[in-house]
């Protein structure tokens, strides 16, 4: 046996390659409705859920392909949905993520799946399945199977996604397997339901624990009984590994002859959900890539690391990877319009308060310090929006500002109580409230009784202004000013 450092060498995450790679398996459309919990129903002990947020993504095999976009492959997605809204909005997010829906197939004889689920302060209360679970037809299996003959020369790994939903018919999984093996491509499997034998012939096979004890009948209970049902799924479906996700504990690959544990490294985990598509996207992405399967197992360790510090089946680019490796963490204060939004979701499913305020904070004063010091002690997470250079010329002239935005916005990122800094190119920060949504938008006393920028989107969800008392005597222009008296 062997056990492998958790260490991670870079130089392997900048091997990996934009490289061709089919996905074929059960897509479902994974909503969540987000909100509080206050209070009893008088109608019957449940809880009543107060939505703030509604929001939906790929779900099943989808989420692998937007796993495998997200981190730089090229993808073909073998699928059916059905002929409805769900299905038609699947379509159209795939092709604004740039994915391909040539091989999508319309089925008129099933719904598309969607998974709702109902979520209060980062707990799950409810799961609602909306789905029809048989196999699609005949003419419908023979048209995936064309199509799957005619891509297979094309690409560099194969990722078999089962959900049990009825598209993988054993009839496809043969057609599928066997044109694999004739154009040697691996192919990767994270399976579904007791029998293995559906999948003979695949590469790597990847259960959890639970699903590896169920479908070998060994009670895994030592590391011991795990390397036997590792063992007897090799001989059922020889298969040249399997690789077998164990939580915290990480990924156990075994072999023939071998077999080696990968641990990984401890975080704190928010939300589990797609963290073994996760595994699979980078283990496919990584071998189609030419690297071994045990350099393969070392990254889908540390991209399910990162994607379990986050609200949702989540997805990890490899720059994200290569900054968690230099010790910038994901929760990197400075962020942008387009990644705030996402990362105020995580803090909103544990009830904190956000708190915005915005401003030009150039050459930054004791009133600024002060403004922004209030403003973190009226909620949990304070956001500061930032006017970056081109936005300050146009609001106070020529000359301005003094300082860079990138060295304002490393001031403000400095201060313990401010959260995260976001730069925005606009005069006004409407846009970046409507990002944002907070519980409190905060600005200076100056302020009141005047239209405050963006006020009508914090009171529709309930939130409201803070006006704070400014530091009189204080201010940029007032110091500019004064600079310019003491040298002319």
């Amino acid at each position: 046996m062997m056990n492998r450092s958790a260490h991670v060498d870079e130089n392997l995450i900048k091997r990996l390659k934009p490289v061709p790679i089919l996905v074929a398996g059960d897509v479902m459309v994974d909503e969540y409705i987000i909100g509080d919990v206050e209070r009893i129903s008088p109608e019957s002990p449940v809880p009543v859920l107060v939505a703030r947020d509604r929001l939906r993504k790929l779900g099943g095999a989808g989420n692998v392909v937007r796993n495998l976009v997200t981190m730089g492959a090229k993808v073909a997605l073998f699928a059916a949905v059905g002929l409805d809204n769900a299905g038609r909005w699947f379509k159209r997010h795939c092709e604004e993520m740039g994915i391909d829906t040539f091989w999508i197939k319309d089925d008129s004889s099933r719904p598309t799946t969607i998974k709702t689920r109902v979520v209060a302060r980062n707990q799950q209360i409810v799961r609602i399945d909306e789905e029809q679970v048989n196999p699609i037809n005949e003419e419908l299996e023979k048209a995936v199977a064309d199509d799957i003959r005619s891509v297979m020369p094309q690409v560099k790994a194969v990722v078999v996604s089962d959900y049990g939903k009825g598209f993988l018919t054993r009839n496809l999984l043969q057609v599928l397997l066997q044109e694999a093996r004739d154009k040697k491509v691996p192919v990767l499997v994270d399976p579904k339901g007791m029998d293995y034998s559906r999948y003979k012939g695949a590469t790597y096979i990847t259960p959890n624990v639970r699903e590896a004890s169920m479908a070998s009948g060994i009670d895994i209970c030592s590391h011991e009984s795990l390397v036997e049902a590792g063992r007897a799924l090799i001989n059922n479906v020889a298969a040249e590994g399997i690789v077998i996700t164990r939580g915290k504990d990480g990924i156990t690959l075994v072999t023939r002859k071998k077999y080696e544990d990968f641990p990984v490294k401890p975080v704190e985990i928010v939300d589990v959900t797609g963290a073994g598509d996760t595994v699979i996207s980078t283990l496919a992405l990584a071998t189609a890539s030419g690297l071994s399967i045990e350099n393969a197992i070392t990254l889908a360790n540390l991209a399910a690391s990162l994607v379990v510090a986050r609200f949702g089946a989540a997805s990890v680019t490899l720059t994200e990877m290569l900054e968690s490796l230099r010790d910038q963490s994901l929760n990197n204060k400075k962020q942008s319009i387009e990644d705030i939004e996402s990362t105020l979701r995580r803090h909103r499913m544990q009830g904190h308060k956000i708190v915005f305020t915005n401003g030009c904070f150039d050459l930054f004063h004791a009133g600024h310090l002060k403004t922004l010091r209030k403003a973190a002690d009226l909620g949990d997470v304070l956001v500061v929006g930032v006017n970056s250079d081109k936005s300050v010329s146009r609001i106070k002239g020529p000359g301005r500002p003094v300082v860079p935005q990138t060295e304002r916005v490393e001031m403000i990122a400095a201060l313990a109580f401010v959260d995260y800094v976001v730069l925005f190119d606009e005069e006004t920060p409407y846009n970046l409230i409507r990002a944002i949504r907070p519980d409190v938008l905060v600005k200076g006393e100056d302020w009141r009784g005047k239209k405050v920028v963006g006020e009508e989107i914090v009171k529709a969800r309930g939130g409201r202004v803070e006006f704070v008392k400014l530091v009189g005597g204080l201010s940029t222009t007032e110091i500019i000013n004064k600079i310019k008296s003491n040298h002319c």
